[in-house]
């Protein structure tokens, strides 16, 4: 536990478990400034992070807003609501001894309430989501799907872009309760877009059985459906079913071409869970 020199227990600490994973999922990897608006990206494309974790409250003696603080729980000063993400820049200007007092306690507060309201996707629903692990996979939600929105073209209001985004977060829960070949096999069909039952038993190298119960497993979730060649499921085909999109019936064809245009493998997203190769 860190230590002052005179022996006495520092309050500035590291962020508390779960606090910086959710600093970082609403924040759109963009600076939290407003006023006017910063957008330097806390990852650079180089994959380097920028970002800085600011206190509003100050954690220390002497540091900026310190004041403000009741002196009652120092667990707070580490908590969400007394954090921000920012660009070095900014997290520089609000803490400089000469530039502080221009940011009070009020006026970060809001800045960081309205960044982050961009990109909230409930605290809630991110934690019974994707949090917790289905059959011993994590799914990584998309938190802005800026990428996949930039590619699609389309010139969307913000309040459509983040219906989309819950829809598709809501869906990567589905995706995530799936069983991992069930995964594998929904991949293959969404790449193929519609597959010959003998070539996937063949690609699988799995037995007959087995395939069916997963292509089962899949029609229950409203993801693929196997269409029987008079009868013979030896002949058929599978395709892909979008009850399980609600709504998004075009996102199948969405996925395949984003995958095909932006080099991202369909795989990294539907087997391995990783959602945020859309961002």
């Amino acid at each position: 536990m860190a230590k002052r020199a005179n022996g006495s227990e520092k309050n500035r600490k590291e962020p508390l478990p779960g606090v910086a994973r959710r600093l970082w999922a609403f924040s759109g990897n963009e600076c939290a400034w407003g006023d006017p608006t910063c957008s330097t990206r806390l990852v650079t494309e180089e994959g380097a992070w920028v970002g800085k974790i600011a206190h509003i409250i100050g954690a220390e003696p002497g540091s900026a807003r310190h004041e403000a603080w009741d002196g009652k729980d120092a667990e707070q000063l580490r908590d969400f609501d007394n954090l921000m993400l920012l660009c070095g820049v900014h997290h520089d200007l609000i803490d400089s001894s000469v530039t502080r007092h221009n940011y009070p306690v009020a006026y970060l507060r809001a800045v960081k309430q309205r960044h982050e309201a961009r990109y909230r996707y409930t605290v809630d629903d991110i934690e019974a989501e994707f949090s917790d692990t289905v059959s011993g996979s994590q799914v990584r939600p998309a938190t802005t799907m800026r990428r996949f929105f930039a590619w699609e073209g389309a010139d969307q209001d913000p309040s459509d872009e983040q219906y989309v985004l819950e829809l598709v977060n809501r869906f990567a829960g589905r995706v995530g309760g799936l069983t991992r070949m069930a995964r594998q096999v929904l991949a293959l069909v969404v790449h193929e877009r519609t597959t010959d039952f003998p070539l996937v038993l063949r690609r699988f190298s799995a037995h007959r059985d087995e395939l069916l119960s997963v292509v089962r497993e899949l029609q229950k979730a409203q993801m693929v459906y196997l269409h029987d060649e008079v009868d013979d499921e030896d002949r058929g085909q599978l395709s892909l079913l979008s009850g399980a999109l609600e709504g998004l019936d075009e996102m199948w064809d969405a996925l395949r071409g984003f995958c095909r245009d932006e080099s991202v493998d369909v795989k990294e997203i539907l087997v391995d869970l990783d959602f945020s190769r859309l961002d």
